[in-house]
């Protein structure tokens, strides 16, 4: 997750304080979280939402199917 929220953060110009703040845990809470890699789908999205952003997961088919989230 580190090597995605990382970079988000910084395209968002966003610290882990400012995004801790939103979603209401301390920096550290949430640096530990981002280094571990431990969230939900619906933490992503909310990490994404706070980012202004959209967090989409989904399975890609050779087909060219996509099944997933899309922001849901």
């Amino acid at each position: 997750m580190q090597r995605i929220i990382n970079p988000a953060l910084a395209k968002a110009n966003m610290s882990k304080t400012e995004l801790g703040a939103r979603l209401g845990v301390t920096q550290q809470n949430i640096s530990k979280r981002i280094q571990r890699g431990k969230f939900t789908l619906d933490e992503l999205q909310e990490i994404a939402r706070c980012m202004g952003a959209e967090f989409n997961c989904s399975f890609d088919f050779p087909d060219g199917t996509k099944i997933g989230t899309k922001g849901e």
